[in-house]
């Protein structure tokens, strides 16, 4: 019967095997990479390029305004122009240019005609218009103004990198909605200063203008010491960094969590007198005037190390218990609930806000109801779309963005295209069984379509408290907000597709093949260990619903048997792993080894997504390792089994155990050397994750509400966290002890070496 299942099984994933095998020879894909401007993502709302080609040469030169020389359009077309090998010359009018071709850069207020939008802030839309005119012998890029002609140079940038020739035509383009932001969570790990830079200028060349980061400890507060964390930010480098992102026409926006998902404040001593509730340190009191305060200077802080930003992100999510403990019930009663209460809260911190300069973003949520909207002020603007109460956010003057995420809890790689098949239904009504891209046009279009709302952008997330390298978000945050650029005439396999020919290059091989296998594998990761109440962290205090104390879940696999002293004998026949998981991982192997080895092709091509294909290199590395662990143990079980049939010849018995413990030993070799790939690639732009550095500490400390898997651990060895916790050098002393004395009666050789399981370095 499992021999069945397991050929069954199989070859369902070989078929699978040799289709995404068949599609990278033949270069069947969702579109016709002959197309032109099949590598364009946005897709431009206005494109008519016709058969016609012609090739920009050396001898070209670039005209632009003296007054535009140091904007960054020019600054980032010279460079892609290197990039290409075409390092053109700059000069200020079309007569310094003399006979040559040329490609000229005009602003000129109203150049660009925009045409529909979902947005009413046609003013702000069309400051991001753009025209590009191609012509043998004449590249215009023309916009209202330099935001637009920046873009307007993506694009150009976009066509030359992913097209052997250039189409003639033109292309006339805005975006549907004026904000498209993404959030960066740096809470659990901080990215260097040269790769937060890169990320920043990579959002820019899809047109993303708002990055929203998480900094949590990662910011050096003057008024809240305690919680810097080793590696954080200066204001001079937050400062920096805001500079850079305002010249790639990104508004760097400042995150911070309040009243909820503030453990990393309320964990510290020096803070716990804030707590709404004693023993959690969860949740803030709204009600307590020193939660304001601290709030205020930590926010302050922010401010002044990001000027120049517009925006400034105010969280309060989740904030469940909020009007619930007794210190703040009478001030909930007497406002009218719990809702009116985070309302009044919203309201003091957003004014103070606003007060400063800033639009405040905020979400719109439970315990917010109806009647609680018109207690808000009406600059808020709401990150979070709900078609129930959209139009009472309208009625009260408040904006609104579509918020949706690439990924959520998925803790190894963002579910892209999942391996299940049967429909899982969100609570917003979304599909989630055709994957993450197809979920989020699902959320952003049937919001603009149902045009209860004044909209005014898209927020893309990714929670990396999850766990995973926010370099595999990528797929997401350039086709969702390319969905708020434009999602007319845009599925969501075209915008995959062409972030496939965009993002990797008209040379990348197969690479949406790797999306599918490490997405397929990512799910299986976590799918193919059972769950059980945690015995290694705390237990959780409460959720949305009510506070208590309840266990937090873990991942296990039933204990590898132990031979009987002196018989051999393995008295459980059941294996660790289950019939359908080892069918299925074996039969995933060869898939793991193929997308290894297209990781190895693309590597050897690419140009400047390197450091993203080590990034899904080191991902298909903890899927393979899973996989092979998991066939392991249940050849483990199969050598004891031979053992206690051996028995009538000790030696081979023995040779037997011996066999048994090396593939334990193996698999450990295996467990580490993955972990230091890991740590290797991923330390290559992530700050160290020390518990000190720098003269200062970080306070380790678990969420009483939130299980967050990278703060289970100081280091990545989160990764591994359920391996280390599988009991193997107890299995391993047990049998050792059974297999000497087993020797020492037969006169065979002892065995003295150790496994040393929990040491992964």
């Amino acid at each position: 019967m499992y021999r069945k299942i397991f050929l069954l099984i199989q070859c369902c994933f070989l078929i699978q095997f040799a289709t995404y095998a068949q599609m990278a020879a033949s270069k069947k894909l969702p579109i016709n990479k002959m197309q032109p401007g099949s590598g364009l993502l946005p897709l431009p709302q206005q494109m008519r390029l016709g058969d016609k080609r012609f090739v920009i040469g050396k001898n070209w030169t670039v005209v632009a305004d003296p007054s535009l020389v140091k904007e960054q359009s020019v600054l980032s077309l010279q460079e892609g122009l290197r990039e290409v090998n075409l390092p053109l010359n700059v000069v200020g009018n079309i007569a310094a240019a003399g006979k040559s071709p040329v490609i000229q850069l005009v602003v000129q207020k109203g150049s660009v005609e925009i045409g529909s939008t979902v947005d009413t802030n046609r003013v702000a839309l069309a400051r991001q218009a753009y025209k590009l005119s191609l012509k043998p012998g004449s590249v215009t890029i023309s916009a209202n103004a330099p935001q637009g002609l920046y873009y307007g140079v993506q694009t150009f940038l976009q066509l030359l990198k992913t097209e052997k020739q250039l189409p003639e035509g033109e292309i006339t383009d805005w975006p549907n909605v004026e904000l498209r932001m993404i959030y960066w969570d740096d809470a659990h790990h901080l990215e260097k200063m040269p790769a937060l830079k890169r990320i920043i200028k990579q959002a820019s060349t899809y047109k993303i203008n708002a990055f929203s980061i998480k900094l949590e400890g990662h910011f050096q507060y003057k008024s809240a010491p305690a919680i810097v964390e080793p590696y954080a930010l200066t204001p001079q480098e937050y400062q920096e960094l805001a500079d850079f992102a305002k010249a790639h026409y990104i508004d760097l926006v400042p995150f911070l969590d309040a009243p909820a998902h503030v453990s990393f404040i309320l964990k510290h001593p020096e803070y716990k007198h804030l707590r709404l509730i004693d023993d959690i340190n969860y949740q803030f009191s709204v009600t307590n005037p020193e939660t304001y305060k601290l709030l205020d200077n930590m926010f302050g802080e922010l401010i002044n190390a990001s000027k120049g930003s517009e925006y400034i992100l105010l969280s309060n999510d989740e904030a469940y218990y909020t009007g619930k403990a007794p210190s703040e019930k009478a001030m909930a009663d007497s406002l009218g609930g719990n809702g009116r209460l985070l309302a009044w809260f919203i309201k003091k911190m957003a004014d103070r806000l606003h007060e400063q300069g800033r639009k405040v973003l905020f979400w719109g949520e439970f315990p917010l109801r109806r009647e609680d909207i018109t207690a808000l002020p009406s600059h808020l603007i709401n990150g979070v779309y709900n078609k129930s109460i959209a139009a009472d956010y309208k009625k009260h003057g408040i904006r609104q963005t579509v918020y949706t995420a690439t990924q959520g809890a998925e803790p190894i790689f963002p579910n892209y295209y999942p391996l299940h098949t049967k429909t899982e239904t969100m609570a917003d009504g979304s599909d989630r069984s055709s994957g993450r891209v197809a979920g989020m046009f699902h959320e952003i279009g049937t919001a603009f379509k149902d045009n209860l709302s004044s909209f005014m952008g898209v927020i893309i997330a990714g929670w990396a408290d999850a766990g995973l390298h926010p370099e595999t978000f990528w797929l997401g945050y350039a086709t969702a907000t390319a969905a708020g650029w434009n999602n007319k005439n845009l599925t969501p396999a075209d915008a995959s597709a062409r972030f496939m020919t965009s993002f990797y290059g008209p040379q990348q091989k197969d690479v949406d093949s790797i999306y599918h296998v490490l997405s397929e594998q990512a799910e299986f990761h976590t799918n193919s260990w059972d769950w059980i109440p945690s015995k290694w962290r705390p237990q959780i205090k409460g959720n949305s619903d009510s506070l208590f104390l309840q266990d937090e879940r873990d991942q296990t696999l039933p204990l590898l048997p132990v031979p009987a002293a002196g018989t051999l004998a393995v008295a459980d026949t059941a294996y660790p792993v289950n019939a359908k998981r080892l069918a299925t991982a074996k039969a995933m192997l060869p898939r793991n080894a193929y997308a290894r080895q297209l990781l190895q092709q693309n590597k050897s091509l690419a140009k400047n997504q390197l450091y993203n294909l080590e990034v899904l290199e080191s991902v298909a590395a903890i899927c393979g390792q899973n996989l092979r662990m998991l066939v392991a143990l249940n050849k483990v079980t199969d050598l004891l089994k031979e053992a206690a049939t051996a028995k009538p010849n000790p030696k081979m018995a023995v040779q037997k155990l011996d066999a048994a413990m090396n593939m334990v030993s193996k698999m450990k070799e295996q467990r580490d050397s993955t972990f230091a790939l890991i740590e290797k690639t991923w330390f290559k732009e992530w700050q160290p994750l020390v518990e000190e550095a720098n003269g200062r500490k970080f306070l380790h400390q678990v969420d009483d509400i939130k299980d967050h898997q990278p703060v289970r651990t100081t280091d990545l060895s989160y990764l591994i966290y359920r391996e280390l916790h599988y009991p193997l050098d107890q299995w391993w002393n047990d049998v050792k002890k059974v297999r000497n004395e087993y020797a020492q009666q037969h006169q065979l050789p002892l065995m003295n070496k150790d496994l040393d399981w929990q040491q992964y370095r």
